[in-house]
């Protein structure tokens, strides 16, 4: 014992030792940061001419970015971006003009004056043709803009130039020696701390040994049993629930296939009527987008579990997304002679959200009340200010939650009951993505019930803007799912569209859906099959598919854009891809696709997207724009 006892104080005494040591070396190095930067604040004040030409070369260069993103992407933000930075760079010439001596210096700030207008200028025409015209402002970037930035890009690299060529010597001198001295003493200083840093470790791991040894092991052996049993356990549970979720995942997909082959094949048959054909189609249509809803939602568990789930965010009203999500559900409410009952407060408030986002949340929790709710009852949304938050409660009077799935009900893969037993379809994603989205608004969300066929009430709380100047939420462009809407395709009389698909039941339905709608359509199976048509018959558009086997669609696009325009070098294309994520999409754009749709696509959506891009390819050629 008393040996152990001088160990510790020896111990003790070497660490106060060390970190005294320590201590003051790092002193040493906060003093001489401290020199150095008192040196670089002396001498800084020469060089105030070069500061300027440095921040005006930055501002130009974001000017001219701003506007090269403005026409490339479009929009009203990069539009009111572009504009301020114009403004800026105009505003620090006009600055700089005052306390400029040198008359070469001072003839080329005139000539980054004249350059920033003129690029203003065409900037500002630019806008206004695609206004003009109602065209994306990516389509008026002609080489003149592209040229107009790069002279004033390179005028604004003249002047720093001659700016640092008049700067005097003695400026660099003086920093080049304070950058020395400042390198020498943390290099001095980091060498200390580091050496007095491994003689610690050195010295506690030398006197820590003798006793640690036993201790250690120990340590080591009940924590690998722990780690062991533990890792077995999470082994099984994570084997249990990949096997139920497959058998969902597995059921849910093939549920709707069955009515799908059945009612395709009876149409095949040419047995049914008018009326029943009508019908087929309906039952159709509706398990493909089931299908489409299931995958999406596998998509967004995907995105929650990467951390990509993002939000469009912005100042929002709740009570038009809730009367939205209502009344989207309404028919499946009558269809079940379920009352539903909205008692919404004008008043509540804005809150910062994304509306779309935020109505999906409101569709789940309606469409769960409404699925788990027998005939003849009621649902009941209500939204209320509670203090600093929006507080909304959907209730119901259906099956209720048992008590024990109640602190599960929103886990990922996870339902009331699993297995053949299951009474409702589902992943038992719906509310897993729930709490993700409501959590990501700073909000939470919480679940109640009394029990079984007691009904339930989910609350979901939303936090207040801090300010009442609300900016009314921007509108949503319908999609395919939004309704089963009577397919009204687009007219493509005159346009001529090539089809690229190795999948020859694909590309069978587009030629269909394509010469239905008065177009003159032709199919490849590859890439190479592809680049052969265009050689001897130019398309308006072409609508490729992105994975092929040997050369896929961002090869051939890259291809086509390296040919001549007489060639097809320009034809339009739209990219046909199973792949949905944010970032392909951004790939997809960026390889050289003018639109993207992701599959199943609505028949109604690309032939509206062919014969937008068609008209916009007939613009082109005809020198309008």
């Amino acid at each position: 014992m008393p040996e152990w006892s001088f160990q510790r104080k020896l111990i003790t005494g070497v660490i106060g030792i060390c970190l005294l040591a320590v201590l003051t070396s790092a002193a040493a190095l906060v003093a001489s940061q401290v020199l150095v930067a008192n040196m670089a604040t002396i001498t800084a004040g020469e060089g105030r001419d070069l500061s300027d030409a440095k921040a005006l070369q930055l501002l130009g260069v974001r000017s001219i970015k701003d506007v090269r993103g403005c026409l490339l992407a479009g929009g009203a933000e990069f539009t009111l971006a572009a504009r301020a930075s114009s403004e800026a760079l105009h505003a620090r010439v006009e600055t700089m003009r005052a306390h400029f001596s040198d008359p070469e210096a001072s003839a080329l700030l005139d000539s980054v004056g004249v350059a920033e207008a003129t690029n203003r200028d065409t900037f500002e025409h630019a806008l206004l043709l695609a206004g003009s015209y109602h065209l994306p402002s990516a389509v008026l970037y002609p080489p003149p803009m592209r040229a107009r930035g790069d002279h004033l890009e390179q005028t604004l690299a003249a002047l720093v130039g001659r700016v640092e060529d008049i700067s005097p010597k003695s400026l660099a001198n003086s920093r080049s020696d304070a950058a020395r001295y400042g390198m020498f003493l943390n290099g001095i200083t980091i060498l200390t701390i580091l050496l007095l840093v491994v003689l610690c470790v050195i010295l506690i791991s030398v006197l820590e040994r003798s006793y640690g040894k036993q201790s250690l092991a120990l340590g080591v052996a009940e924590q690998g049993q722990s780690q062991a049993e533990t890792s077995l356990s999470e082994a099984e549970a994570a084997g249990h629930l990949k096997d139920e979720f497959l058998a969902t995942v597995s059921h849910e997909l093939r549920n709707p296939l069955a009515p799908i082959l059945t009612w395709t094949q009876l149409l095949r048959s040419g047995t049914l009527d008018e009326d029943k054909s009508r019908r087929a189609l309906e039952v159709i249509e509706r398990n493909v987008l089931s299908q489409a809803q299931l995958i999406d939602d596998l998509v967004d568990v995907s995105r929650v579990a990467s951390g990509k789930f993002r939000l469009d965010v912005r100042p929002i009203e709740l009570t038009p997304v809730i009367r939205a999500a209502a009344e989207a559900l309404g028919p499946a409410s009558e269809a079940k002679k379920i009352r539903m009952q909205l008692v919404l407060d004008e008043r509540t408030g804005p809150i910062s959200g994304d509306s779309e986002r935020i109505q999906q949340v409101m569709s789940n929790l309606i469409s769960n009340a409404i699925k788990f709710t027998p005939k003849g009852g009621r649902v009941q949304i209500v939204l209320q200010r509670s203090e600093s938050h929006v507080e909304i409660t959907v209730s119901d009077s259906g099956i209720g939650i048992e008590p024990g799935f109640l602190p599960h009900v929103f886990e990922a893969f996870q339902q009331g009951s699993g297995g053949s037993m299951r009474r409702h379809g589902g992943l038992g994603l719906g509310l897993s993505i729930v709490r993700h989205i409501v959590e990501l608004h700073g909000g939470e969300i919480t679940a109640q019930s009394e029990g079984a066929n007691l009904g339930s009430k989910f609350t979901v709380k939303f936090p207040l803007l801090a300010t009442a100047d609300v900016t009314e939420p921007s509108r949503r462009h319908p999609i395919a799912r939004d309704a089963l809407a009577d397919v009204r395709l687009a007219s493509l009389a005159g346009i001529r569209v090539l089809i690229v698909e190795d999948e020859p039941s694909a590309i069978e339905a587009l030629l269909v859906l394509f010469q239905s709608c008065g177009a003159e359509a032709k199919g490849a199976g590859s890439a190479s099959e592809a680049l052969l048509v265009l050689d001897t018959w130019l398309p308006d558009v072409v609508v490729s598919d992105i994975a092929m086997p040997g050369e896929d669609g961002y090869s051939l696009i890259r291809r086509i854009r390296l040919r001549s325009p007489d060639k097809g070098g320009l034809i339009p294309a739209v990219a046909l891809t199973a792949y949905a994520k944010i970032e392909d999409r951004v790939t997809i754009l960026a390889a050289g696709f003018q639109m993207y749709l992701s599959k199943p696509a609505d028949p109604n959506e690309l032939a509206a997207v062919v014969s937008s891009l068609a008209r916009r390819r007939g613009l082109e050629v005809s020198g309008i724009v």
